[in-house]
């Protein structure tokens, strides 16, 4: 019951979109503990990215105090909300790869699922499991899609509202950690080539999952540009541009949280029909 977003992946078995791969010890078996491994690592990045990064980490901003920020005419909920962000990597923009990438470890988790399962149990969950985490998917994206935007619209609202706004700008978001986000960046990247290598190890047919090869090269390349956001773009504005291509990212985790939902959709279909004629 594989879902139409896996694209080629839906011809490697039957029915499972890598059901193929389940047969014994031949050429086609899935090497578990490459698969594992590769999904471990996977699951570091993705957690580095929302915050838990071990090694690196920091403020997007030196430290205001309230009184400072006060003065400064920022909202005080807003210098708040700044500030928690100590113990997250620096800035929007990596911590908002993890709406994208948090789809692909699903993806990948679903089709070790579909190689260990019982064929007619996996067809029947997977299309409801798969539209319900991106059904909430898309419900985060959404709104988290919404704050990002005024949050920018606040930021460049500040920053062209001189003097005064320039000044709360800058003591909020004017000194970004850059030396901090590219170490953190690379270290992703890094990770996410010993992801795919191992999941080519585990089983060479993944290359042939359309949807998978495509969502971990969308991935990529949203960081290489966040990278390059990072680099080039003026000190001050920096934090602009994170927070921008936070958005970018957020959106595009949206739209392809649509179409796995939609893509589900026939996969529930297919499960009724099966159900319905086993039943009669």
């Amino acid at each position: 019951m594989a879902p139409a977003w896996w694209g080629q992946g839906s011809q490697l078995g039957r029915g499972t979109g890598l059901g193929g791969l389940r047969d014994g010890p031949s050429p086609d078996a899935l090497r578990r503990p490459f698969f594992v491994a590769a999904v471990a690592v996977f699951a570091v990045v993705v957690l580095a990215e929302i915050g838990l990064s071990i090694l690196l980490g920091g403020t997007a901003v030196e430290p205001v105090s309230p009184d400072e920020a006060d003065k400064l005419g920022v909202p005080i909920d807003v210098f708040l909300k700044t500030q928690r962000a100590s113990a997250a990597p620096p800035g929007a923009g990596i911590g908002f790869l993890a709406f994208l990438d948090g789809l692909l470890l699903f993806t990948v988790v679903m089709l070790g699922l579909s190689l260990i399962m019982e064929l007619r149990v996996y067809g029947r969950i997977q299309g409801i499991v798969t539209l319900i985490v991106t059904l909430l998917w898309v419900v985060g994206a959404f709104f988290t899609a919404l704050l990002a935007l005024a949050k920018l619209f606040l930021m460049f609202g500040l920053f062209v509202a001189a003097p005064f706004g320039t000044i709360a700008y800058l003591a909020l978001w004017g000194s970004f950690p850059t030396s901090q986000a590219a170490a953190i960046l690379a270290l992703l990247l890094l990770l996410k080539i010993v992801f795919a290598v191992l999941l080519v190890l585990s089983q060479p047919k993944f290359l042939k999952v359309t949807g998978l090869v495509v969502l971990l090269l969308v991935s990529v390349l949203l960081q290489v540009i966040l990278g390059i956001i990072h680099s080039f773009l003026p000190g001050p504005l920096v934090s602009i541009g994170d927070q921008f291509w936070a958005l970018i990212t957020v959106v595009v985790a949206l739209v392809w949280a649509l179409i796995m939902l939609l893509g589900s959709i026939p996969a529930i279909i297919n499960a009724l029909r099966v159900s319905g004629s086993v039943g009669d």
